[in-house]
Formats: C-alpha cells, structure tokens, sequence
C-alpha cells in the first residue's frame, strides 16, 4: 500500500512538472508507476516542448559569436574530425537549432549526405534535420537542439542503467532502426556516443556520417564504424548493413545493462581475434536481477552468426515493446490525476491540447501499394504491366501500408500448387505489420533473397490481400489448402506481370479463396498478378 501511494505521488509530481515545463525523473518514474501512464506522459511532455521551443527567448541575448546564413551562432556545442557543432538562433524558426559545419574535403560528400539521409526520416527517435546549405564556403547542417546528455556520457557518469530503462531504450532504438532500414539506409555507427538522452527523457539516434544507402554499401569492402560495436563480418570485410546494425545496438545495450562492453578489445584485429574465442560473458553472469527475456535479447543481437540475430530492428523493437507492457490497468488513473493540472494555466493549455489530439484525432487514410521488382546490379527497377522477364531474372515484392494491416501473399502455379508466400511464422514473418513499415519478400526487411526466374512455366498467379482486421475465415482457408506449404527456398519461375481480373484467375485454390473473401475496400484490399514466361 506504501508502494502504490508513493507511486502515484510520484506520478503526480511528474504531471506538475511537464506542465510547469521542468525536468521530469523519468528513470525513477519508470520504476513506480504504469508503463502506459508513463508513455502518455512521455507524448504530454513532448507536446509541451513543441510549443515552448518555438518561443524566442525574452531575456537579453549576447552578440553572437557569427553570422552562417541568417543563422546566429552562439556558442561550441562540441568538434571532432568531421567539424564542430554550435549552439545556434533560427531567426526565421524562432528556435535554437544544432548547427554542424563540415570541414572542407570531407570524405561523405562534405558532409551534405548526412543531411540528406535524416532528411528521409522521421521518427520520435531519430534527430530531425531541419536544412543544409554552404556558406561562406563552408558546408554544414542544421537540426533540432537536443538538451541532455549521451548515453555513453551517462555510463560515465552514473554507471549501468536500470533494467527497465535498457529494456525501454532498446526498444526506442530498434524502432527507430527499423525507420532506418526501411527507408533503405544503413546507421553504420550506432553507439553510445551517438544516442542523446533527452533532458525529458527522450532517446535520440544521431550522426549518420559513416553509413549511407544499403544497395550501395553492398558493394563496398572498407571497413567503418567504431571498432567495438562492429561483428565479425564486418570485420573480415562484409559490407555494413541492418545486421551489423543489430549487432552494434546489442554492443550499447550490454553496455548500458553492464557499463562495460562485451569485448575489452579496442583494435579492430584485437577484437575479431576475442570474438573468435567465443561469445562474450553472459549478462546474468554479470548482473543476476536483470530479466532473462531482456538478455536473451541482447545476446541474440550479439549472435557471432548474423543469420541468429533478430530478422530485423522491427521485429525486436515489437519484441521489445511487447516485454514491457504488462496486463492493463483495471482503472483509468487519468481522470484522478490530471485534475492536479489544472491549477496551472499553462498546463490547462497542454491539456486542452493533448485531450483534443487523444479524442478527437480521426484514424488516418489507408494507403497501401504493392510493387514487384526486377533486381539489377544498379538497383532494383519496378516492372510494369507486361514487362519481359527471362530465365534468370530475380524478383522481389514491396508493401507498404500506412495503417496496421494483416498482409497475406499466395501463390499458385499451373500445375496447382499452392504456396503461401506470408505470412511464414517460422521465418519470423508474422501478422499485423506496423503501419508505416516496409515488407519485402522473400526473407522480409534487410534480405537479399529474390525470387529467381529458373526454368519455363505455363503460368504464375500471385494474389496480394491486405485488411485492417484479422481475416480468421482466410487463415482457416489457408489451412485447408491440401497442397499448401510454407516457401523455404528462394527460387520461383515466373514471367511477365500483368494485372488480373478474378474471372482471369485460373488456379482452383486462388479462385475458390477470392471467391469467398469480403472485399470491401474500406478494410479489404486484393492485388491479382498473372505471370507467364516470354517465348
């Protein structure tokens, strides 16, 4: 009874401090009160920022240090080899902003592809990047100012991280990887530097210098990044990719849980030589009280193999995510402790705000598309309807849809088997996928599987069904499919693409199902392809 009084005071307090603008002990919070009143504290606090960033400062501002741009530079945020960043004033934004200027030859485009790669991305959880420009002969970029300190500055200081708060940051980073890697893009640096702990508590992934596009790295052979968070591929000359960034997140998680890194080793043959020894210590060998399901995703993450690592970022930030929400409250706490806020003006705004965004925030419009792809040495090209593919073309499937959607894929051939291509549980590929994310079959997110184009057929069907709700007729359909298996190789025989009416659907299996299945296209939607080889 003491427990739960305390944590609603502290919950309380909490409250009054978001509203009042202060910081907020987010990592003594975690520990008392529901994850759920926590995150909607996290969104009530983040609005509150957003409005009082955009407010320019009343006290008298001293002369700055100089002029790039229409930017005011106030004072040096920090330097390294790429440069230095500065405190700066956005006059036009009427905000203070990060300003990172390059030095002249840099390696990465002068530094101006950083800034287009996080000019790709939006996420909570990875810094906004507001413009880029040359000035006076020096290139640089500017973003959003994050207040706080680095993660690796906070191990130094306060040691290890409570076991929630590792739980809760690997899940913050992997969700925001995932963004990364399905926009195309490979971190390539992922370590405690480059994390900032907001003063509010938010966790931002910066510095995407060392990575770039995945399709382009796939051809290179120098190794980059920091020694310590790089797995042994990378090290024995693979390129960087989703997997070494998986890797590189277990390398920061193991460090936060432990304050130590899972190798001591700090040159780069050094350590490829400790990871051929063996897998580092356990964590529980080190830290008893954390939570075995935590470790065990930490230490999948650090898997000397990359093919045991987690598929990719999505699914062990849901993972992740999925571990730390516990059964729901039986109670609302909101409508108790949220009446303490409105003694204050400025809170009463905020909640006007957030109680408006909560309630009246209509669902988003579905949008989804499906695409098939030829794969090419330069990059991955759409085919069109009636497009010519031969014996030996690959062949790849995108979808992305806006809202959470359950995602079938199936497929049939002339001689009437049936395969399904998704869902594939035992591959990891599961329904619903995350709105907003990207499938790509076969092998899903960071694959370079294709299906391959290796002998004559008389024909190829493949049916796409995508639905806001579970379609549990569908999966029982599925399951009566005599003949259907799940796909475990990486090799079709298909030909050109050509839209298909249902009356055009030739295959018994593939009819009998889109003869039963609702098609409203409020929350069903159905693609229908037809391929068959050129003479």
């Amino acid at each position: 009874m003491h427990g739960r009084s305390k944590g609603k005071d502290s919950f309380e307090e909490a409250l009054l401090a978001v509203a009042d603008g202060t910081p907020v002990d987010w990592r003594g919070l975690e520990s008392l009160a529901d994850p759920r009143d926590v995150d909607a504290l996290r969104l009530l606090a983040d609005i509150g920022q957003g409005y009082r960033a955009t407010e320019r400062p009343q006290t008298e501002r001293k002369p700055p240090l100089f002029h790039w741009g229409a930017l005011e530079v106030e004072n040096t945020l920090g330097a390294g080899s790429f440069g230095e960043v500065y405190r700066a004033f956005d006059p036009w934004l009427g905000r203070h902003v990060a300003l990172k200027l390059f030095r002249s030859g840099a390696a990465n485009g002068s530094g101006l592809d950083e800034a287009r790669r996080l000019a790709r991305l939006r996420h909570r959880n990875v810094l906004t990047v507001y413009g880029c420009a040359e000035h006076g002969g020096r290139r640089g970029m500017w973003s959003e100012l994050i207040e706080g300190r680095t993660l690796s500055a906070i191990v130094a200081d306060d040691g290890a991280f409570a076991p929630e708060e590792v739980q809760r940051i690997g899940r913050d980073l992997a969700q925001a990887l995932a963004v990364v890697h399905a926009a195309g893009l490979v971190h390539g640096d992922v370590k405690a530097e480059n994390v900032m702990r907001e003063s509010g508590g938010r966790i931002v992934l910066m510095d995407f210098g060392a990575g770039g596009e995945q399709r382009l790295l796939a051809s290179q052979r120098l190794i980059s990044g920091t020694p310590r968070y790089l797995p042994p591929e990378v090290l024995d000359g693979a390129p960087l990719g989703p997997a070494s960034d998986i890797y590189a997140l277990g390398v920061l998680l193991y460090l936060l849980a432990t304050g130590r890194y899972p190798y001591a080793e700090t040159d780069a043959s050094a350590l490829r030589e400790a990871q051929r020894r063996g897998p580092p210590p356990e964590l529980r060998s080190l830290r008893p009280e954390l939570d075995p399901a935590l470790c065990a995703h930490i230490e999948s993450c650090l898997a000397l193999d990359p093919a045991k690592r987690p598929d990719s970022a999505h699914l062990l930030g849901a993972q992740l995510s999925a571990s730390l929400r516990g059964p729901a409250p039986a109670g609302a706490r909101w409508h108790s402790t949220l009446v303490v806020l409105a003694a204050s003006a400025a809170a009463a705004a905020l909640l006007a705000v957030a109680a408006l965004w909560w309630s009246q925030k209509p669902a988003p419009a579905w949008d989804n598309s499906v695409r098939f792809l030829r794969v090419a040495d330069s990059g991955d090209v759409e085919l069109q309807a009636n497009s010519t593919l031969r014996v030996g073309d690959r062949l790849r499937l995108i979808l992305r849809s806006t809202r959470d959607a359950w995602v079938y894929v199936l497929n049939e051939d002339a001689a009437g088997n049936a395969t399904v291509l998704f869902p594939q549980e035992a591959a990891g590929l599961r329904n619903p996928q995350h709105g907003g994310d990207t499938l790509r079959l076969p092998g899903g997110e960071g694959s370079t599987l294709a299906w391959e184009v290796t002998a004559d057929s008389a024909r190829e069907e493949f049916v796409v069904v995508t639905s806001l709700q579970p379609l549990p007729e569908l999966d029982r359909a599925l399951g009566d499919w005599q003949r259907a298996h799940m796909a475990t190789d990486d090799s079709r025989a298909v030909g050109a693409i050509v839209d298909a009416p249902l009356a055009a659907i030739q295959g018994e299996h593939l009819r009998k199902i889109l003869t039963s299945l609702e098609r409203d296209p409020s929350h069903v939607r159905v693609w229908q392809y037809r391929f068959a080889h050129s003479l």
